[in-house]
């Protein structure tokens, strides 16, 4: 998978002759107004696709989800972070309008294979913005499980691991065994204080795991 600049686009003709129909098919199947997908300047996708609505007036869509990180000063914070980080999607006329967009702030090229970028699917964008945009404005609530293994983030016991041993009978704090000075102790903690081994892959919304109808994963997890 290569970002590549608009003059890519594969000629119709050549001196010795027309390509053949299959040689065409995927420039044909590329061409007219569609749903593509570009390379972006690393933490930028958003500025990227601000600038291709201010500067060109395409629809454009880079996807955001709230995510947990531990603090560095301890604790942990909820952000806002990208989806796919340095990729952003847009919808335009390929190729006429492909030059205005790869040469917008921000953007790096047009993700191709071979030389042809591959037009997506309405459906797949739609599926894209039901659950990022509608997930961001959302407050991020820790769920542990039974058996999770779990780094405390705050508190006395910051930097300690340990693993869930149940729920608490209120739903913000967990019950978690330690193992303290050689003996394991079982302590009700703050949720919000708790960071998950395998929290990266659930800051990712379930419907977003994988592709639609399919067991493929959409997102690396």
């Amino acid at each position: 998978m290569t970002a590549t600049p608009a003059s890519s686009a594969l000629p119709l003709g050549s001196a010795s002759g027309s390509p053949s129909r299959a040689l065409l098919r995927p420039l044909l199947d590329a061409c007219g107004l569609g749903w593509f997908c570009l390379r972006g300047e690393g933490r930028r996708e958003h500025l990227a696709a601000l600038n291709l609505a201010h500067r060109t007036g395409i629809e454009s869509f880079a996807p955001r989800i709230r995510v947990r990180r531990e603090a560095r000063a301890g604790g942990v914070l909820t952000t806002t972070e990208a989806l796919f980080p340095g990729y952003l999607f847009a919808r335009f006329r390929y190729p006429d309008q492909a030059r205005h967009v790869v040469s917008t702030t921000g953007v790096i090229g047009l993700v191709a294979f071979g030389g042809i970028p591959p037009r997506l699917a309405d459906e797949t964008i739609a599926h894209l913005r039901q659950h990022s945009e509608s997930a961001a404005p959302a407050p991020v609530s820790p769920v542990f499980e039974e058996g999770d293994w779990v780094r405390v983030a705050g508190g006395c016991f910051r930097g300690s691991v340990g693993r869930v041993r149940d729920r608490a009978d209120s739903r913000d704090r967990v019950c978690v065994l330690l193992s303290l000075l050689g003996h394991e102790v079982e302590i009700s903690l703050p949720a919000d204080q708790l960071i998950g081994r395998e929290e990266s892959s659930k800051n990712v919304p379930a419907a977003l795991r994988t592709v639609p109808g399919t067991a493929t994963p959409a997102v690396p997890v």
